[in-house]
């Protein structure tokens, strides 16, 4: 099984790039699942009311959702956020607690399981985003929340650097053409596994 991921800021394109690359997938006859963002479920505050239940439901509500799909058996998933996601939105809020650092410590190990990362990031600080009843509406709390995906991953090893593709926004809603890495991926998708380390 393939494990791809769409992680990064709100607001980005990140759901749109999970259904083009299903739809890719699906042309070249895999068996594919879109993990839908977990957040929408959380019966906690999100946005900027977040608290530390918050998070903590959201992460093990992810890897909860990630592994089933593994069981599942399919030829690979391609997950809308991640547990790195409310790592970030976490940090955002500064915490200075033992849960929040043994939270991280697990997120980052975490992330060696994907095959690819797509880091989605607006195409400017003043892009503007759709609006729906969930989302957060301030593009000064997006563009912050994108400054700490940078440095999340300025701390990531480079073996899962080398895994990480960034995409801007624009390419998304401008004709997305999918980039050349997604096609080796696409012909090797049902073979191996990735080793829990």
């Amino acid at each position: 099984m393939k494990r791809i991921v769409v992680t990064g800021t709100h607001g980005a394109g990140k759901t749109t790039l999970c259904y083009l690359l299903a739809a890719y997938f699906k042309q070249q006859q895999h068996n594919v699942k879109v993990l839908n963002e977990t957040a929408r479920q959380c019966p906690f505050p999100i946005n900027e009311i977040a608290n530390n239940n918050t998070e903590l439901w959201i992460v093990h509500s992810q890897i909860v959702k990630e592994l089933d799909a593994e069981a599942q058996h399919y030829d690979a998933f391609i997950t809308d956020r991640c547990p790195l996601d409310p790592l970030v939105y976490w940090a955002e809020r500064n915490p200075k607690c033992e849960e929040f650092y043994e939270l991280e410590n697990t997120v980052l190990k975490w992330l060696v399981r994907y095959d690819t990362i797509f880091l989605v990031e607006p195409s400017s600080d003043t892009d503007s985003f759709a609006i729906d009843a969930v989302r957060a509406t301030s593009i000064q709390y997006r563009n912050r929340i994108r400054d700490i995906f940078r440095i999340y991953v300025d701390k990531l090893p480079d073996t899962v650097k080398d895994k990480l593709h960034i995409i801007q926004s624009n390419d998304i809603f401008g004709g997305f053409k999918l980039p050349e890495i997604i096609q080796p991926l696409a012909a090797n998708i049902g073979a191996g596994a990735v080793a829990c380390s």
